[in-house]
C-alpha cells in the first residue's frame, strides 16, 4: 500500500512537471509605447497566464535580448514601441540577430496594436510585422465595429465567428505585402475611414517561425473583449508551435451556425429561405393578387414576426409597400367582399435568382392604373436578400423607382387631424411593416435612442424591439435611405397592447402629398433588419453607416 501511496504521488509531482514543463514560455516586451503600457502590459499577462498554458517573463529592456537569453522561450508578444523617440531602431546588431534568428529557427512573435510603429529603419522588423503604421495611416474615434473573418480556415481563426468591439480602428496601413490578412473590419467616412475593410489581423511564415499581428488592443478595457482574448491566446499559441489547441468558448463558436440547413424553396408563385424545414423568410408573387409581399419573415429559428392580413386590416400583407392615393383613387385598402382596391396594381413581371451563399436577388416591374384605363405609373422593384450571418442576423434592401406616364400624379394619403376632415389615422402610405400580434414586450425606438412619442417624428431608422412567444428578444430595423425624399421621413406608428397593432413606416407623404409631371421619376431605397440578438444600438448604427453609401 506504501508502494502504491509514493507512486501515485510521484505519478502527481511528474504530471505537474510535464504540464510545466508543456506551457508555452512567452517572453512579453514592454517599457516604452506611444500607448498606456504600464496599464494594457498587466492585462496582456493576466490573459495569457490565466488560460492555463502560457507562462509569461516581462522584459522592459528588449535593447539587452540576446540568443542565449532566447533560448527558453516559444514566442515573444511585443507590447513595445518607441514611436515618441522618433521611432528608428537604436538596439545593437547582435540583438537584431539574435530576435530574427529567434523566428527563424521556429520561433514566434507577436505584435498588439502600436507595437509595429518601431524601429522604422529597420526594414527586416518590418515585414516581420507585416504592415505598420505609415505617413498615411490615421484613426477616427474609438468605436464599436463588426470584426469580420476573411481567412477562416486559418488554424487561428478556424471554427471562430465575426464578433464587434469597441476600439480603435486604424485606416490605410502601411502593406509590405509579405503578410496573409485574417481579418478586416469596416471604417466609415463618418469616423475618419474611407467607407472600405481595413485590415485587422495578420499573419506571416518567417523562416521556420511564424509572426502574428493583433492591430487591435488600444487599452486595457479593450482587452476585456472575448473577441480581443480569444483572437490573442490562439494568435500566440499559433505562433508559437503552429498549431491551435484551444478551444473557441461557445459565444463566439461558428458550431451552432454550421449545424443550420439552409436550403431553397422555389414556387410557382414564391420564393423561400429555409433552415431545416422552418421558413426563415418567403416572398410572395402572385399576378392574379397583384401586390407582392413578405410572409412569413421569421426569425432563422422559424418565428415568426409578421401578420398577413390581420382581420381588422386585411389589406396589410406583412411587409409590403402600396401608396394610399393616386389621383384620388385607393390602392391601398381593399373591398371587404371582393378584396380588391378602387386603383388596380399589376405586377408584370418577376425575376430572381439565388445562390449556395444564401443571397437572393429579386427582380419585379409593376404599374399602376385606374380600372379600364391607361398605366399612370410604372414601378421597377429590387430586392436584395443577405445571407444570415453566424448569430442569425439578415437584411433585405429594398429600391424602387416610378416613372410618371400619365400627364400627372398625386401621390396622397388620409389627412392629419389639424386638416380638412382630418383623421387620427391619417399620414399613411408607402413601405410598411405589420408584426405579429403574438409578439410582446414591443418598444419602438429611434435614431436618437427616445422611446416616447415618436408617431410622426423624423428618424433616419426606426427599430421595433420585441420579445416573441419564449421571451426570447428580437428586433426588426427598417432605415430610411438619405438620398430619399424629404428624409428623414416622419414615421407612422403603431403599438397598442390590449388590442394588439404592430405596425410602422417611414411615410414619406406624412405631412404632404406629393406632385408629379409625366416623365419624372421617385426613387425609394429602404433596409429591413431582422436581429434575433434584441437591441443592438452598436449593431444598428454600423449597419446604417454601411447602407447610407449605397
Amino acid at each position: 500500500m506504501k508502494r502504491i501511496t509514493v507512486f501515485i504521488a510521484f505519478l502527481v509531482i511528474a504530471t505537474d512537471i510535464l504540464l510545466a514543463e508543456e506551457k508555452i514560455n512567452v517572453l512579453l516586451i514592454s517599457g516604452n509605447n506611444n500607448h498606456n503600457w504600464e496599464k494594457t502590459t498587466p492585462a496582456l499577462k493576466a490573459i495569457l497566464d490565466e488560460s492555463g498554458i502560457f507562462e509569461t517573463v516581462i522584459t522592459e529592456n528588449p535593447d539587452t535580448l540576446k540568443s542565449r537569453g532566447l533560448k527558453s522561450f516559444h514566442v515573444i508578444l511585443s507590447n513595445w514601441n518607441n514611436l515618441k523617440d522618433g521611432g528608428n531602431c537604436t538596439w545593437d546588431d547582435e540583438t537584431k540577430k539574435a530576435l530574427l534568428q529567434f523566428v527563424d529557427n521556429g520561433g514566434g512573435y507577436v505584435f498588439v496594436h502600436a507595437a509595429s510603429a518601431a524601429n522604422y529603419n529597420w526594414e527586416e522588423y518590418q515585414k516581420l510585422a507585416g504592415a505598420t503604421w505609415g505617413k498615411s495611416t490615421t484613426h477616427g474615434k474609438i468605436a464599436p465595429f463588426e470584426v469580420s473573418l476573411r481567412d477562416v480556415d486559418h488554424p487561428v481563426v478556424d471554427g471562430m465567428s465575426n464578433f464587434w468591439i469597441t476600439d480603435e480602428l486604424w485606416v490605410d496601413m502601411q502593406n509590405y505585402k509579405t503578410a496573409n490578412v485574417l481579418a478586416d473590419a469596416y471604417a466609415p467616412i463618418s469616423n475618419m475611414g474611407n467607407n472600405e475593410m481595413e485590415p485587422v489581423i495578420f499573419e506571416r511564415q518567417y523562416g521556420q517561425g511564424r509572426s502574428f499581428y493583433l492591430v487591435l488592443g488600444h487599452d486595457e478595457q479593450v482587452m476585456k473583449n472575448l473577441g480581443f482574448q480569444v483572437l490573442l491566446l490562439r494568435g500566440t499559441e499559433w505562433a508559437a508551435k503552429g498549431e491551435v489547441t484551444q478551444r473557441i468558448p461557445k459565444e463566439l463558436s461558428l458550431a451552432r451556425v454550421k449545424a443550420r440547413k439552409f436550403k431553397w424553396s422555389e414556387k410557382q408563385n414564391s420564393v423561400s429561405l429555409l433552415n431545416d424545414d422552418q421558413v426563415v423568410w418567403q416572398y410572395n408573387f402572385n399576378k392574379i393578387e397583384g401586390k407582392p409581399y413578405f410572409h412569413p419573415l421569421s426569425t432563422i429559428d422559424g418565428t415568426e414576426l409578421t401578420w398577413l392580413r390581420p382581420y381588422d386590416h386585411p389589406w396589410h400583407r406583412a411587409i409590403w409597400f402600396s401608396w394610399k392615393f393616386i389621383n384620388g383613387l385607393n390602392y391601398w385598402e381593399e373591398d371587404w367582399k371582393t378584396g380588391k382596391s378602387e386603383g388596380i396594381t399589376e405586377l408584370k413581371s418577376v425575376d430572381y435568382s439565388v445562390n449556395n451563399d444564401f443571397e437572393a436577388d429579386i427582380q419585379l416591374e409593376l404599374a399602376y392604373r385606374p380600372p379600364g384605363k391607361s398605366d399612370l405609373l410604372k414601378e421597377n422593384r429590387s430586392i436584395q436578400m443577405s445571407s444570415p450571418d453566424e448569430n442569425g442576423n439578415y437584411y433585405m434592401d429594398w429600391e424602387s423607382t416610378f416613372t410618371v406616364l400619365a400627364d400627372e400624379v398625386t401621390f396622397d394619403r388620409t389627412p392629419l387631424p389639424h386638416e380638412p376632415e382630418g383623421k387620427g389615422y391619417g399620414g399613411y402610405a408607402g413601405f410598411s411593416a405589420r408584426l405579429n400580434k403574438n409578439l410582446w414586450n414591443v418598444e419602438a425606438v429611434n435614431d436618437l435612442g427616445e422611446t416616447n412619442d415618436l408617431h410622426g417624428k423624423a428618424s433616419k431608422w426606426l427599430t421595433y424591439n420585441m420579445k416573441d412567444l419564449k421571451g426570447e428578444s428580437v428586433s426588426i430595423t427598417i432605415f430610411d435611405h438619405p438620398q430619399n425624399l424629404r428624409h428623414p421621413n416622419n414615421w407612422y406608428i403603431t403599438k397598442t397592447t390590449n388590442h394588439p397593432f404592430y405596425y410602422f413606416s417611414p411615410a414619406m407623404l406624412f405631412d404632404s402629398k406629393l406632385i408629379l409631371k409625366k416623365g419624372e421619376e421617385l426613387h425609394l431605397k429602404y433596409r429591413l433588419l431582422v436581429s434575433p440578438e434584441g437591441l443592438n444600438q452598436e449593431g444598428i448604427k454600423s449597419n446604417w453607416e454601411k447602407f447610407k453609401t449605397k
